[in-house]
C-alpha cells in the first residue's frame, strides 16, 4: 500500500470514528435530557405527594364527618318525601312556597342528589333566612339556582324562584 492510500485510509478511519462518535453522543444528549426532564417530573410529583399527605388528617377527618352525618340513601320515594317537605317551608315564617315540582334524582357511585324546584314568596329577611337556615352544612341541602325578583302584587316582598338539593350517601343505611 502506497504512502497516499495509507493517508487516505487513516483519514477515512478518523472520519468514520468522528461521525459515529457525533452520532453517539446526540443520542446520549437526549437520552440525557429525556431523563432529565423524567426526574423533574417526578420531583414534581414527589412534592405534590407531599404536600397531599401533609392534610391527609385534615381530609380523613373530613370523611369521617361525611360518613357519620350524610344521611343515607334509603329509597327513591323518601328522598322525593323528605326534599318535597323540606321544599314547603313549615317551619319558615313569612315565607309561602308554591310551585314545587320534583326533579330527576342524579345518582353517581357515591352520592344521589334528590331535587326540587320552587318559588318562595315573603320579605327579604324572611326568605333569605329561611334560605340561610336551609343550607347549614349538617343538612346537605343546597341551593342550585336562584333568582330573585320583587312581588308584582306587594313591594315589600320579594320572589324566588330556585332549585333545592339534597345529597345522600349512596351505601346501604346500618
Amino acid at each position: 500500500m502506497k504512502a497516499s492510500e495509507k493517508l487516505l485510509l487513516t483519514l477515512f478511519a478518523v472520519l468514520l470514528l468522528g461521525g459515529g462518535a457525533l452520532v453517539m453522543w446526540d443520542l446520549y444528549r437526549d437520552k440525557r435530557d429525556a431523563l432529565s426532564d423524567e426526574r423533574d417530573l417526578l420531583t414534581l410529583e414527589m412534592v405534590e405527594i407531599e404536600a397531599l399527605l401533609e392534610e391527609r388528617d385534615l381530609w380523613m377527618e373530613r370523611a369521617d364527618w361525611l360518613e357519620e352525618n350524610q344521611p343515607p340513601y334509603a329509597s327513591r320515594d323518601q328522598i322525593d318525601n323528605a326534599i318535597f317537605e323540606d321544599a314547603q317551608a313549615v317551619n319558615a315564617d313569612g315565607v309561602t312556597t308554591s310551585a314545587i315540582q320534583l326533579l330527576d334524582a342524579v345518582e353517581t357511585p357515591h352520592y344521589v342528589e334528590a331535587s326540587v324546584s320552587l318559588t318562595a314568596t315573603g320579605t327579604v329577611e324572611d326568605v333569605f333566612g329561611w334560605l340561610h337556615e336551609l343550607q347549614r352544612p349538617e343538612e346537605f341541602r343546597s341551593i342550585r339556582r336562584l333568582e330573585v325578583g320583587s312581588d308584582p302584587e306587594d313591594d315589600a316582598l320579594i320572589v324566588c324562584d330556585l332549585e333545592l338539593s339534597r345529597w345522600y350517601a349512596n351505601r346501604k343505611p346500618q
